[in-house]
């Protein structure tokens, strides 16, 4: 189980830095609150995700198949994410 966090962790990591920054950075012209920066989340990191691991390094799938862990599902956590970060901003 740490071992799954681990590896998810080490493929997030890469998402999660250029993910809060472009958001962040689409959130401005609208005013920076949390409902703003997580509308433009919603839509950046899984354009983020495809961007690095479907364009850029695209054979990083395979380590992370190693694990247990398909394309598929890591979309699916990755567009999970997205949803439920939006959620709690309406809900807030």
């Amino acid at each position: 189980m740490l071992i799954n966090l681990k590896v998810l962790w080490i493929f997030y990591r890469k998402l999660l830095i250029p993910g809060v920054l472009f958001s962040l950075l689409t959130s401005i012209p609208a005013g920076i609150n949390f409902e703003t920066f997580s509308f433009g989340f919603l839509f950046i990191f899984p354009l983020m995700h495809y961007f690095i691991y479907e364009l850029r390094l695209k054979n990083e799938y395979h380590f992370y198949a190693n694990f247990g862990f398909s394309r598929i599902s890591l979309w699916m956590i990755t567009v999970a994410f997205s949803i439920i970060l939006k959620l709690i901003s309406v809900i807030l």
